[in-house]
């Protein structure tokens, strides 16, 4: 995938499930090649599957959310 690439692709499946983000299609589309290397008989097609999934994974981009806090008493423990 290449940089920017974020946008949703419409699939010709009627039995798809409609993704309102490009994370959750690609997510969907990782448990599919999953479930397809799990059962291939085929080691080069076995192979690709898993690069195919190498590439999703690195194509899923979410922005972080979560706050950074300090909170007390959660410092070092001294030895006794």
């Amino acid at each position: 995938m290449r940089d920017g690439d974020d946008d949703i692709v419409e699939l010709v499946d009627d039995e798809m499930p409609v993704f309102d983000d490009a994370v959750s299609q690609r997510a969907y589309a990782f448990v599919h090649v999953a479930r397809f290397a799990e059962t291939c008989e085929d080691n080069t097609i076995r192979d690709l599957s898993y690069t195919m999934m190498r590439k999703l994974c690195s194509s899923i981009k979410a922005t972080s959310t979560a706050e950074v806090r300090v909170i007390d008493g959660g410092g070092p423990k001294q030895a006794s």
